[in-house]
């Protein structure tokens, strides 16, 4: 099953409409997100409450924790909508600052030189001894 701290970001995002500041990609995956759910809980009365409480009020805990609920309900009985609802939220994952997501990084082949691999870099990269200067009279350090 989906682990909590994963279906209450599911719930957060969808409560607050999380697609403001994405980019296309992670949009139109947010609307696929959307779309899923609604589709589901169409037929589910209470859960169809709890998505527009929500909806209206995203910074109520309290209804949050009802829709995060709702999902963990219907999840629970459709094992296919668990399965849609992981595959379209690790979809999204590298659009939601914060979000867990997977990085692979590679390298194949002979590599003369330095490689660096990053996800998430925050400050600056220093390659070689600090005041390098490449050719041109650029520095290599920052």
């Amino acid at each position: 099953m989906i682990d909590e701290q994963v279906l209450s970001a599911i719930a957060v995002a969808v409560s607050t409409k999380a697609v403001e500041g994405l980019a296309e990609g992670g949009k139109a995956t947010f609307a696929t997100l959307v779309r899923l759910i609604r589709r589901r809980f169409q037929s589910k009365a209470s859960a169809r409450e709890a998505l527009g409480t929500a909806e209206v009020s995203p910074g109520d805990a309290a209804r949050v924790a009802t829709l995060r609920a709702e999902l963990a309900r219907v999840i629970a009985e459709d094992p296919d909508f668990e399965a849609e609802l992981r595959e379209i939220w690790r979809g999204l994952g590298p659009y939601l600052n914060g979000a867990r997501a997977e990085v692979t990084n590679r390298v194949v082949g002979d590599v003369s030189g330095s490689v660096v691999q990053a996800r998430d870099v925050h400050g600056g990269i220093a390659i070689g001894a600090p005041g390098r200067q490449a050719p041109g009279g650029r520095s290599l350090s920052g």
